[in-house]
């Protein structure tokens, strides 16, 4: 028998090995062998070394009760990530807009993107809760004929303190059909995106936070991957007791980094008014 020959070629990132047997026989056995990328360890550091922004560690306070959920310090810290699920109806949409407007009143920059309620719900809101009507708000159906990858980027472009998004869901889907890409895809897309805007990498090198609402499945699950759950520095949710247990709406985050986890924060929404409850002793302790 003949010796047999090997060809090794490079491409893509890929070695490719080609053994190629004299004379007859069976064809040419190709191996692909991934090549490993070199990674640049440059960027470790001393914690010491670290250089941040100071006005990455400012915290937005609204002046309502709600500022104790978000962090110790009271309010929601600057480059940071909220995101709330909760059953429809719970009123997500009304609570964070309130927080919304309330943090735009004492002079930071706030955006709501819509992709979900159009201008004649939104008109129907304001006239119940008239501290909306001060909220700068981008309505995604009037963008339809734009691909809503370049509408979000856009607008965040800008540059803002503080955006509310309805729903990161619809957001998603939206760049996801179109671009043709995956949900895989689109998502990385979002955290992305986040993560350059935590960073000041706008035009008003504002430290972005972002405040998203996100839909449940059937049983009250959050939808979406690990990769967009670690995005968040918090994860909350709005529920409503049963009748058993009062029926009264409250606000639980299973996560936050940047402050109370755990315990149930009570909000009632009636007559065009939000009222809310505090965290109480007990709860911090358990």
């Amino acid at each position: 028998m003949g010796k047999a020959k090997c060809f090794t070629y490079l491409y893509a990132n890929q070695k490719i090995i080609i053994m190629q047997k004299k004379g007859r026989g069976r064809p040419p056995k190709v191996v692909e062998v991934t090549i490993p990328q070199q990674i640049d360890f440059s960027q470790i550091t001393l914690l010491n070394n670290l250089n941040i922004d100071r006005r990455m560690l400012e915290t937005m306070e609204s002046g309502l009760a709600i500022d104790s959920l978000f962090s110790e310090e009271g309010g929601i810290p600057c480059a940071s990530n909220y995101m709330m699920i909760g059953d429809p109806g719970v009123g997500k949409t009304t609570v964070l807009l309130d927080v919304l407007a309330a943090v735009g009143n004492r002079g930071r920059r706030c955006l709501f993107i819509s992709a979900e309620m159009g201008r004649k719900q939104m008109f129907k809101y304001t006239e119940r809760f008239p501290q909306f009507g001060f909220v700068q708000t981008l309505f995604m159906a009037d963008y339809l004929e734009h691909n809503t990858k370049a509408v979000i980027e856009q607008v965040l472009t800008i540059g803002w303190d503080l955006v509310l998004i309805d729903s990161a869901a619809e957001i998603i889907d939206g760049v996801r059909d179109d671009n043709s890409w995956d949900r895989k895809t689109a998502e990385a897309w979002f955290v992305d995106l986040c993560t350059k805007h935590n960073k000041g990498e706008n035009e008003g090198n504002e430290f972005t936070s972002f405040l998203a609402i996100q839909q449940v499945t059937k049983q009250g699950e959050f939808v979406g991957s690990n990769k967009l759950k670690h995005l968040f520095d918090a994860m909350g949710e709005m529920r409503r007791d049963s009748e058993r247990d009062g029926g009264g709406t409250y606000i639980t985050f299973t996560k936050n980094r940047n402050g109370h986890a755990g315990m149930k924060f009570g909000y009632q929404l009636s007559n065009g008014e939000i009222s809310y409850g505090v965290i109480r002793e007990e709860e911090i302790d358990a």
